[in-house]
């Protein structure tokens, strides 16, 4: 979350006039300032409002995922339509009772072209654009040198998937299933997610915090395949979990016949 400072003068003049309304009174305030722990009571308690609360503890909630994405989208200048802003918040998804399956707004941004008059594709730039989101909700992060300059020859999506299409899209992710299974006899061009995975890394970053290979598996990412030069062709795919000594966010790309128990291969729901 960002620091208190960062609030503006008006944000801080909108709060004062809400615990006015509220009935806080300047004696109240007084006394909240005479006592260390007060404050800290009153965090707690704000905390465990539904509204504060992640999602099974660990997914942030879909009004909070659009307005990220909302910031997103100026900041970066993936240039999302407004209207498709107004129609994600009319087709909301229903969050699933089970602990690791997650609701997560997916953008999937257009071609690029870029000042050399070279074009950056939509599947290039929205898996670059998504990492570079995730990896700034953490303290730490690391990849595998060779998405640095990933295109189309190095990554894409599972052969027979359905063609890609620009927009914001709603998914339903279990990331927590197929595990100890091989990517390779699992994954499924129709349910197979692959940005999806990175979104919920940028808009989930306490589901990466909590990734420790046993209540919460690390993923594959099996939508997606890697081309090594030198290699079987298309033979990796990508692999995120979470350091936990290193504070530390890591995307790696693997071979699609390894396997482990600490790792699920997500499946859309």
């Amino acid at each position: 979350m960002a620091s208190l400072s960062t609030a503006t003068d008006g944000e801080i003049t909108e709060f004062k006039g809400r615990l006015s309304r509220a009935g806080f009174t300047a004696e109240i305030v007084r006394e909240v300032n005479r006592y260390d722990d007060m404050a800290g009571i009153m965090y707690q308690a704000l905390m465990r409002h539904p509204y504060f609360s992640p999602v099974h503890g660990l997914f942030t909630s879909a009004e909070d995922q659009i307005a990220r994405v909302r910031a997103l989208n100026l900041e970066r200048g993936w240039g999302i339509s407004d209207q498709a802003f107004v129609e994600a918040e009319k087709s909301v998804p229903a969050w699933r009772e089970e602990r690791l399956v997650a609701v997560v707004l997916v953008p999937y941004l257009a071609d690029k072209m870029n000042e050399d008059d070279t074009v950056t594709a939509g599947i290039e730039r929205t898996f670059h654009e998504l990492w570079a989101c995730a990896k700034a909700e953490q303290d730490a992060s690391w990849r595998w040198g060779g998405y640095d300059q990933a295109g189309s020859e190095q990554l894409r999506l599972l052969k027979c998937t359905a063609q890609y299409q620009r927009g914001l899209r709603w998914e339903v992710i279990d990331l927590g299933c197929q595990r100890n299974q091989k990517p390779m006899d699992v994954r499924d061009p129709e349910k197979s997610p692959h940005a999806g995975i990175l979104a919920a890394a940028a808009l989930h970053p306490q589901w990466v915090k909590s990734m420790d290979g046993d209540k919460v598996p690390y993923v594959w990412i099996p939508g997606y395949e890697v081309n090594v030069p030198g290699e079987n062709p298309w033979g990796r795919a990508p692999r995120l979990n979470f350091s936990c000594g290193d504070c530390e966010i890591e995307l790696y790309c693997i071979c699609c016949g390894d396997y482990d128990s600490g790792w699920a291969v997500p499946s859309f729901v």
